[in-house]
């Protein structure tokens, strides 16, 4: 018995070893916000203040020794993910996280952000960049790089088993490369909106439009581009794999001193991002002789993406102006590497590739390459269903330009004023942003930036074009005085959402705009009162009314006709003030019942795998006023059956089947249905996608107010179960006074940190969804409490 206890005594304590040695060993990967650190690479000493919340304060002597600390900071929180946004971007989470991964590196490498711009353009900016750009952002991926040599790296290195590459500037291109993916839905909601003409007819597409650009007639049933259906699939399956978040839309505004109670400029940003953990945004305050700012810093580019300091601020949304254009090539029957251009054979350029696959075999991967660029059809099959033969190309403005982003990011955050500040606008060429800019000098501006195509007056980008012919090709792009802009406009107020903008000298920009609910919303808030101060405009950020909900939920009622139905339910329609708070009733009848109506008038005629494809993009979610107000839509006939359907018969019908399907979930008292209860958000981090890691890495789950459209826009997609997962919303929220600019308010989703042993890891979450704020403090004497890590030149 006594040697029993024995054994048993050794074993317990050799199990208590390996706990506290791996307790101690996962502490040991945590950021290190305190103490002493030698590196490599530093002039002079610099310190790292963080405070309450982990934002990182740094005081160095000088422009590269700030950017230096910038980039070892930034790593320590947030280097897996600058990491995993650069495996995107290169097509290379295949080698990570095994086969089911191939498709996806191979998608992003023929877009080939990093083989045909960020490779291009990082030659350019070391050959031409001005000397103090080139040498903060060097210093910053030195900053990077020293921690990847000499700091702990975080636990999901040791979980995935690899070690990172260093840093290049080739790879800060790349990152902002990255921010492209947003102009995907190019490819998304074109090739459906053709198949639904292929099965229905023109009288169909009248209840569908963008906000500013009617699809209806700009396709026909002659047109190639209704063949592309299955690359819809491909495009939506990206953004469901890829890690880390893609862009989604925004809300920004400025309002001039007139219109403000402290009698300085005003400014709100608000960018939507789809929601991931660790968040998108990293806040950091640089101060060295000469300069200060805050910022918000997009991991692994050095300088800030939205901030400011005591003399100006300024905020983006996407402008998602048409930037890609498809062609149908012909290709040379006795040399298959060749196609027509104009009157010739024209070899393809062919580039080779090898996928490492994690756990498998080597994939082989050719990449061929048109002047109009890539070949689609390596990548997807039966991308033109019936004409496999056909080789489709895609032009894409950023794979035809060296980007100047960087630059312009650099000047941006360099200004001394509007003037100094304009002369980046330009050199914002890959992504197309929406700026607003406000200053002390009581300046507000605009400017609608990125590189718009313009092509031939015949041409229809929503339709795949002529490759053959040139006639066909982009000519060129638009200059930037052509670009959308404003400044200090008689209103006082300046705002967007994603929304189309005005056309320029008769000239409407296609684009992938959002509907204009959220814009018009902001505007009519703006206007309805005289002084706006930061407190009141946290109101707007957090505005979940929509109107147009309202609206038409009223007139499904008063269409069916109220006899016979649920009257609990009718009384909780009519108690609905068309807002989007958790406690909401109405807001889950209004989604559920808009969910069966839309089912019952469209999916008879497009079929299940198309309607489902069609509930989330951005062409229903605009459309669905048009629709309902049209009595008259041939979208109301079942065409199954032979009886004519009409409005308020598919309103009846799809009222019963809402009731039944809210009791079977939610139990049959009507006062229990709750908005908070079927709207929720998790931030998913990319190892907590298998259990039991999400436990330990995601963040979440949240009931969430807001909704789709609502200038507070948690966005989901409608469907049969009435579950509604928050796919996309503000990345941060941000809002400045220049009376007081020492004391801006911001908050971001989860935390500071990408590390899980952080302490900042979680620890706005329950700030932001409550729709709290924190202060940016830029004042040293406020940091007393703070934690103080120094950074020492090594001899």
């Amino acid at each position: 018995m006594k040697t029993l206890k024995k054994v048993l005594f050794i074993i317990f304590t050799i199990i208590l070893l390996i706990i506290a040695a791996v307790y101690f060993w996962m502490q040991s990967t945590a950021p290190d916000y305190s103490g002493k650190v030698k590196l490599s690479g530093l002039q002079k000493e610099a310190d790292v203040v963080y405070d309450a919340y982990g934002v990182p304060h740094i005081y160095a002597q000088n422009a590269r020794d700030a950017y230096f600390a910038l980039g070892y900071a930034h790593a320590q929180d947030r280097l897996f993910q600058m990491v995993m946004i650069r495996r995107v971007v290169e097509g290379r989470l295949a080698e990570l996280l095994g086969k089911n991964l191939v498709k996806t590196d191979k998608y992003m490498r023929t877009l080939s952000i990093v083989n045909k711009m960020a490779e291009a353009s990082a030659a350019q900016f070391m050959k031409e960049a001005d000397e103090p750009i080139r040498e903060q952002t060097q210093a910053y991926l030195d900053g990077i790089n020293q921690f990847i040599k000499k700091g702990s790296l975080p636990i999901e290195f040791t979980l995935l088993n690899f070690k990172p590459d260093l840093f290049t500037v080739k790879d800060v291109f790349m990152t902002t490369g990255y921010m492209s993916l947003g102009f995907t839905s190019a490819l998304t909601d074109d090739p459906l909106v053709s198949r639904i003409l292929s099965k229905t007819s023109n009288a169909y597409l009248k209840d569908f439009a963008l906000d500013s650009l009617s699809n209806a007639g700009r396709f026909s049933k002659n047109s190639d581009s209704r063949m592309l259906a299955g690359f819809f699939n491909n495009v939506r399956d990206l953004q469901d794999i890829v890690p880390v978040p893609i862009w989604e839309g925004s809300n920004n505004w400025v309002v001039n001193k007139n219109r403000s109670k402290s009698g300085e400029v005003l400014l709100a940003n608000d960018t939507h991002i789809k929601y991931a953990q660790p968040s998108v945004w990293y806040e950091a305050y640089i101060q060295y002789p000469g300069f200060n700012l805050y910022g918000y810093y997009l991991a692994g580019v050095p300088f800030a993406l939205v901030g400011h300091n005591d003399n100006y601020a300024w905020g983006l949304t996407i402008f998602p102006f048409d930037n890609m254009d498809l062609y149908a090539e012909k290709q040379n029957p006795e040399n298959p590497l060749q196609v027509w251009d104009v009157d010739h054979w024209q070899d393809m350029e062919t580039v080779h590739q090898i996928i490492k696959v994690k756990g498998g075999d080597d994939v082989p991967f050719d990449i061929h390459y048109t002047k109009h660029g890539p070949l689609l059809n390596d990548v997807y099959e039966n991308l033109l269903n019936n004409k496999k033969d056909v080789p489709v190309s895609l032009w894409w403005a950023p794979l035809h330009l060296k980007s100047t982003a960087l630059e312009a990011l650099y000047l941006i955050s360099n200004a001394t004023g509007i003037e100094s500040f304009k002369k980046a606008m330009p050199l914002i060429d890959i992504v197309g942003l929406n700026v607003v800019y406000g200053d002390k000098a009581g300046n507000i501006a605009l400017w609608a930036t990125g590189k718009i195509p313009r092509r031939p007056a015949h041409v229809n980008p929503h339709l795949v074009l002529d490759g053959t012919s040139g006639k066909d090709d982009v000519l060129g792009f638009y200059p930037f005085e052509k670009n959308p802009q404003w400044v200090n406009p008689p209103e006082g107020i300046l705002n967007t959402s994603n929304n189309a903008p005005p056309a320029v000298d008769g000239v409407e920009y296609p684009g992938y705009y959002s509907p204009g609910y959220r814009s018009s919303r902001v505007k009519e808030l703006l206007l309805s009162k005289p002084k706006w101060d930061v407190e009141s405009m946290k109101s707007i950020q957090l505005d979940t009314h929509s109107a147009r909900d309202l609206k038409l939920i009223h007139l499904m009622l008063n269409q069916m006709g109220t006899a016979g139905s649920d009257m609990a339910i009718v009384k909780a329609i009519n108690n609905w003030d068309g807002n989007y708070d958790t406690a909401s009733t109405g807001a889950v009848i209004y989604n559920q019942w808009l969910y069966f109506a839309l089912r019952d008038a469209l999916m008879d005629e497009i079929g299940e795998k198309d309607f489902h494809k069609l509930v989330g993009t951005y062409l229903l979610k605009s459309s669905i006023e048009r629709l309902f107000e049209n009595e008259s839509s041939p979208w109301w006939d079942n065409v199954k059956t032979k009886t004519l359907e009409k409005r308020a018969d598919i309103f009846k019908k799809s009222f019963a089947e809402m009731a039944v399907a809210l009791k079977d979930q939610l139990g049959t008292n009507v006062s229990h249905w709750k908005w908070g209860h079927v709207h929720q958000l998790i931030n998913v981090h990319p190892i907590g996608r298998k259990k039991p890691f999400d436990k330990y890495f995601n963040v979440g789950p949240f009931p969430m107010r807001g909704s789709n459209e609502v200038v507070d826009k948690e966005g989901f997609v409608y469907n049969e179960k009435g579950i509604y997962p928050v796919i996309s919303g503000p990345a941060l929220r941000f809002l400045i006074d220049f009376a007081d600019t020492d004391h801006a308010l911001s908050i971001i989703p989860t935390g500071q940190s990408g590390n899980v042993l952080s302490a900042h890891y979680k620890d706005q979450a329950q700030l932001f969804v409550q729709g709290k704020y924190r202060t940016q403090i830029t004042l040293k004497k406020e940091l007393k409490n703070g934690k103080t890590l120094r950074l020492i030149p090594e001899k």
